[in-house]
Formats: structure tokens, sequence, C-alpha cells
């Protein structure tokens, strides 16, 4: 006995395969992160596969000051540093809050200890100045991004990496900053205070 073709219901299973096929944007396809480990090392994922990635900070100089000659040898130390680091370096720059706590603790305690109500005056209008700009500046921070497929395999590029410069260094991010920076990249319309205060 012959079977017959029936065209609706052809194409009803080509629908549900294809749906089936679609691929999905989930959180793990578009936010690779998977957490920050014991050691401060962020995990990746990403198509199934594990890696681990460190963030730091690079040291800035102040261009004004800088002799033509030192500006030259920070820029071959970079190029220099790019040139034999053999693993990816992803530069990030992005427009990060005024963090100024260490100020703010000052000024607390200078008003706790001071008596004269003129000093004290200044004092708190200086805290206020200071409390205002965390919340409404930000300023453009840069951060340099190393990767290994394992976290021996990132520590020993790290120390590829420090070796390779000696002018241009970096020091490593706090896990604070790291978790702010993860937030902001993943939703940059929000300010970090706002989350904070939720």
């Amino acid at each position: 006995m012959a079977t017959k073709f029936d065209a609706v219901e052809a194409r009803k299973r080509q629908k549900e395969a294809a749906k089936k096929k679609e691929r999905k944007d989930g959180v793990g396809r578009i936010y690779p992160i998977v957490g920050i480990t014991n050691s401060g090392y962020i995990k990746l994922a990403h198509n199934g596969l594990l890696f681990y990635a460190d963030v730091f900070k690079p040291k800035s100089f102040d261009l004004f000051e800088l002799s033509v000659d030192d500006a030259d040898q920070i820029e071959s130390e970079l190029w220099g540093l790019h040139q034999q680091y053999p693993g990816s370096i992803k530069e990030l720059y992005m427009n990060f809050p005024e963090t100024n706590q260490r100020q703010q603790t000052y000024f607390r305690r200078k008003i706790e200890q001071t008596r004269n109500p003129i000093y004290l005056e200044l004092l708190q209008h200086d805290l206020a100045v200071l409390k205002q700009l965390e919340k409404t500046y930000r300023k453009l921070s840069s951060w340099i991004w190393f990767f290994g497929d394992s976290v021996p395999e990132l520590e020993r590029n790290l120390e590829l990496a420090r070796h390779a410069s000696t002018l241009y260094t970096f020091e490593r991010a706090g896990l604070a900053e790291k978790e702010k920076m993860l937030q902001m990249m993943n939703n940059p319309e929000v300010s970090v205070s706002e989350t904070e205060e939720a």
C-alpha cells in the first residue's frame, strides 16, 4: 500500500524542526560570565568551554608632564607588550563612577574631631561635595583583561605580561571593582548607585 503525501503535515513538521533548531539568545550566550573564583579570577563560558580572565588597571601617566622621549618609551613598551605576549589581551574603556570613600572617611573623622564651628562648616561642605561627585561624576577608565584556558595557564600568562614591560605596569583590580565593572557591562543604563540602593 502506497503512503499518501500530506503537504500540510509535512510543512508543520518542517516548522517544528526549524523551531527546535532555532538558537535562542539565552543569558549564557549573551553574557558569558559564569562567576568569580575564590582567587578573584573571572570564570567565563563560551560554546561549552570554560576559560578564565583577570582584570588589571594600567598605570596612568600625565601626558602633559611627560617629555616626548618618556611618552615614546611608554608607547613602545605597550607595543612591545602586545608583540611579545602570546595570548589574548582585551583593553576595555568605560565611563566608571567616581569612588572617593577613603576621602569621605577622612572628612567624617575630621568632622568628629573638630571643635571649631567654622572649620566644621567647611568640612561638612567638602564632604557634601564628595558625596555629590560620587553620585554624578563619571570618569573614563581603562582596564586590561588577560585570558587563559585554565587557572595555571592564566597565571603563566600574567607572569609573561609582567615581564614584558618595566615602565608600562598595571595593578590588579579589586573584587568590588570587578563586580561593579561587570554589572555596568551587563546593564549600562542603570548607574551602580541605583542598584546598590534597590
